[in-house]
């Protein structure tokens, strides 16, 4: 793990989800969602500070309840890195400038913090595991990562990448499929530069902001992590977390 003295963790959430409106506070083992992603994050040591990310009021109301400290930012970002962009701003116009700016999504309740004890040195890091199952390979909702053998990304998509098919394989190995984990990791310089690239082509087209750097030729470095956790995006989806968290108490 690097050797830097000042962590923030950010926890974007937004309210008005076009898959599951008000998914950070949906119900979720007697707590809301944000509760489960916040007190997961919080058991890393390491943290200066740790905080929510926001764009309503209904989320502050939640987070004030749970004592969970929160920024309000504009309802206006186009993904999760934007938002966190605007915190850094306004943390660094207030004095306060951290060494790793890590963005962890709302929508992970089984986010395991071990995952972050790696070599954050690089100005971008992203973390991928393996996809595991058919539906995960077939599932939109999942973004696959190409990975590099420097661990650079390649490319990310919705699509099940690499394509493979037996017509135009040139190898009997077996498809190895790797996908993204919403974890991020930012220096405040590699932050700035990210918002102020316009959302890019294949971003826009594929839905996936890192595409925003690949396409800018900015390097992504992948850390794999065998900690995986069931993202929700949809209503359905909370179901399975928590018939899995159901299972781990």
């Amino acid at each position: 793990m690097s050797d830097f003295e000042k962590y923030i963790g950010i926890i974007p959430a937004r309210y008005a989800s076009s898959r599951f409106p008000g998914k950070p506070i949906a119900n979720l083992l007697g707590k809301p969602l944000i509760w489960h992603v916040y007190n997961s994050a919080s058991q890393w040591e390491s943290w200066s500070s740790l905080l929510v990310a926001t764009d309503d009021e209904r989320i502050c109301d939640v987070c004030d309840k749970y004592s969970i400290p929160y920024v309000m930012t504009s309802p206006d970002h186009p993904d999760c890195i934007d938002r966190a962009c605007e915190v850094a701003k306004t943390l660094n116009e207030s004095g306060s400038r951290f060494d790793r700016y890590i963005i962890m999504q709302g929508d992970e309740p089984g986010f395991n913090p071990e995952m972050l004890n790696v070599n954050l040195s690089p100005e971008v890091v992203n973390f991928y595991t393996k996809v595991i199952s058919l539906e995960e390979r077939e599932d939109p909702n999942v973004v696959k990562v190409v990975v590099s053998k420097s661990l650079r990304a390649i490319y990310f998509s919705r699509f099940g990448v690499p394509y493979h098919d037996s017509k135009t394989k040139r190898t009997d190995e077996m498809t190895s499929i790797d996908k993204q984990i919403g974890v991020y990791s930012f220096s405040y310089d590699a932050l700035l530069k990210y918002s102020d690239i316009k959302p890019s082509y294949l971003e826009n087209i594929e839905g996936i902001g890192l595409l925003r750097l690949i396409e800018n030729d900015i390097d992504v470095y992948m850390r794999y992590s065998v900690y995986d956790s069931v993202s929700v995006d949809t209503p359905g989806d909370l179901v399975r977390a928590e018939e899995a968290m159901s299972n781990e108490i």
